[in-house]
């Protein structure tokens, strides 16, 4: 990726500056409050004011985001501290969290939407017009859309009469999206500003919106999803779809909405849409994000750019691609704000410049989550083609791999260095960051340790092709530690997964790089482990199929991936064990597990069969998971990859 310099240091004013600060006690970007409200707040300040301050002094609870984050004390002052004045850094607050707690507050905010006041400013419709029709057909899958077609009127409100259970009104439909789906892709407006957007202009959201509303029905069983579908593609891929950000973000959801649903070619058709669309209208400057007057709004589509970068990354890994698009193309779009501040107040956007530089600083500053997770991609994209070095240059491009990854991780600060917020809730974006980080370190350390690549593994479309490489009669003092690390990460990659939380909420880019971490540790019992930790791989192997299985009652790569990976572990612990004298034998002529064909023997498939040597997976012996699926037709060599 080439990085963009010049602009990139120059600091945008603080919009929020001029922000009365009663607004804190309401939802932004809504106007001015109602008269009967603001009078309440300033009755409820006065009688305050008169209560006699406590002993000690009156204590000031209001500090802005940098004081709190450095523990000095902040003067409070509005719109900048003093100190932040002082010392010449950027100065905001974090939204207020007691409105949420007056007990008024629904009023207040049912009485601000029935007024209707303060609707967001619509999205700007500038940049060049695109002759859209030539390039659909050139860039549309083979297998076109042949649904029902629509006008955007209809609505799932038209199917609440065949749906059991709860009506599947549009407002239930979007309430799951945001509920399920959006922390872990957040980069389509706030809940509360998407529905007031979509009340004082609809018509600007009538392609995104079935599109939402379709994601929503997959998080429940009483949905038509197929109806639904045939809604939200019949939008997608109409002729003259309008030229600006909202059209962006339908094509990037209904892209990863049907990568997860396992229809591969027309997502990375829809996918490459969204990519030219962006490019057409400059979405990779940061001018069409500053242009906007609604801060929220202009965050949303610089949000909105950098998860396109990380899909399209994603995207290229699960092909196999020795790069993606927007790696190689040049852009000065700021970084995305804290989840926290998404919703309140924006804070003067940072640039890549600034990250970059973040390590020469005496004291580092601490970025938002998405940005780290944006130059975790930068990292993966120098990675796509390693496997294309010739095998001399094998060890010293992992080498410098593995040095990019740990540095990354070194330099995380201490608040992100977990998954869990100062809130004490799961930060899904570091959450999709850090299981990213363990899944590239499998990627580079196991074509050179000792977890062997068998041919078995090529049923699973998340398997990686081994690399081909020379003895240079050195490797028993490297494979040790190229194995160490595989563990480690293929053990990391799938523990995140044990912490309490919903495994359904976490995002179906990662469900492909779980399978091939799972695999990484059967080939572990399969050819290394021993004793206890034996026992331990086999407990993790467990909870991946476990969260693959949780994945697939929403998305059906996770189903495929299951499936798959079931029944290469069916062969393993079919096998003896390592260190036996029966797997000695078996290691000295021809691996049951590691055989040369990826067609496979009798006696292979015999074993397979055989009840597994441990009880606890005697359930995938038993289970007929394929019924007249063919596992060992082969597969399509551009289907496969780690990190989706």
């Amino acid at each position: 990726m080439n990085y963009p310099t010049g602009t990139m240091g120059i600091e945008s004013p603080n919009l929020n500056s001029s922000e009365d600060p009663l607004s804190m006690f309401f939802d932004f970007g809504i106007g001015s409050p109602p008269q009967q409200d603001v009078e309440a707040v300033q009755i409820s300040s006065t009688r305050k004011s008169q209560e006699p301050p406590p002993r000690g002094g009156i204590r000031v609870s209001l500090a802005c985001v940098p004081c709190r984050s450095r523990h000095v004390k902040c003067g409070a002052e509005m719109p900048n501290c003093s100190r932040c004045l002082q010392d010449d850094k950027p100065c905001f607050y974090a939204k207020s969290r007691r409105g949420m707690r007056d007990r008024n507050a629904p009023k207040k905010r049912a009485s601000m939407r029935e007024a209707g006041r303060g609707s967001p400013v619509q999205a700007s419709s500038s940049g060049p017009s695109i002759n859209s029709l030539s390039y659909l057909r050139a860039n549309s899958s083979n297998d076109s859309y042949t649904g029902p077609s629509s006008d955007g009127s209809a609505s799932p409100e038209s199917l609440s009469s065949k749906l059991s259970g709860k009506v599947a009104t549009p407002k239930r439909l979007l309430d799951l999206y945001y509920s399920s789906f959006h922390k872990a892709h957040p980069f389509l407006l706030p809940r509360y500003y998407f529905h007031n957007r979509l009340q004082s202009d609809p018509e600007s959201l009538k392609s995104l919106s079935p599109v939402m509303k379709w994601i929503g029905s997959m998080y429940s069983s009483d949905m038509i999803l197929a109806e639904l579908r045939d809604i939200a593609m019949s939008q997608i891929e109409m002729e003259n779809l309008p030229p600006n950000g909202f059209t962006v973000q339908a094509l990037l959801l209904a892209a990863i909405a049907l990568h997860s649903q396992d229809d591969m070619v027309r997502s990375r058709a829809i996918l490459d849409r969204a990519i030219y669309l962006a490019l057409k209208i400059r979405m990779n400057s940061r001018t069409f994000a500053n242009m906007e007057r609604d801060p929220v709004l202009a965050e949303s589509w610089r949000r909105t750019y950098w998860f396109m970068y990380v899909t399209d990354a994603k995207f290229a890994a699960f092909r196999n691609a020795t790069h993606f698009i927007l790696y190689t193309i040049e852009a000065n779009v700021e970084l995305p704000c804290e989840e926290c501040d998404y919703d309140g107040i924006i804070p003067r956007s940072r640039t890549l410049g600034e990250y970059d530089n973040r390590d020469f600083l005496d004291e580092e500053p601490v970025f938002s989550s998405f940005t780290y997770l944006i130059d975790l991609t930068r990292i993966s994209g120098s990675l796509l083609g390693l496997d294309r070095l010739p095998p001399s240059d094998v060890e010293i491009a992992v080498n410098n791999a593995d040095a990019m990854l740990v540095n990354w991780k070194l330099h995380l600060p201490r608040e992100k260095q977990g998954v869990v917020d100062k809130n004490e809730e799961l930060d899904e974006i570091l959450f999709f960051a850090q299981q990213q980080l363990q899944v590239l370190l499998v990627f580079i350390h196991r074509p050179l340790s000792r977890l062997t690549h068998c041919p078995l593994e090529d049923i699973s479309s998340c398997a990686r092709p081994p690399l081909s490489l020379q003895s240079t009669g050195e490797e028993d003092r490297t494979h040790w530690l190229h194995t160490k690390k595989t563990l480690e990460a293929a053990e990391a990659a799938i523990n995140i997964y044990a912490l309490p939380c919903p495994i359904i909420s976490h995002s179906p880019l990662g469900i492909c790089g779980l399978a091939f971490s799972t695999l990484a540790n059967l080939s572990a019992c399969a050819f290394i482990l021993t004793g206890p930790e034996w026992y331990r791989t086999r407990d993790r192997i467990r909870l991946g199929l476990g969260s693959l299985k949780t994945m697939g009652e929403v998305w059906a790569i996770a189903r495929k991936s299951e499936k798959e990976t079931k029944l290469i572990a069916r062969s393993v612990f079919a096998m003896p064990r390592p260190g036996t004298v029966t797997m000695e034998n078996t290691r000295s002529s021809t691996p049951v597990f590691g055989y040369a064909s990826a067609i496979p023997s009798s006696s292979s498939m015999s074993l397979m069969n055989h009840t597994p040597m441990d009880v606890g997976w005697q359930e995938l012996s038993e289970i007929d998971y394929f019924g007249t699926w063919n596992a060992f037709s082969g597969r399509q060599q551009d289907m496969t990859g780690i990190l989706t």
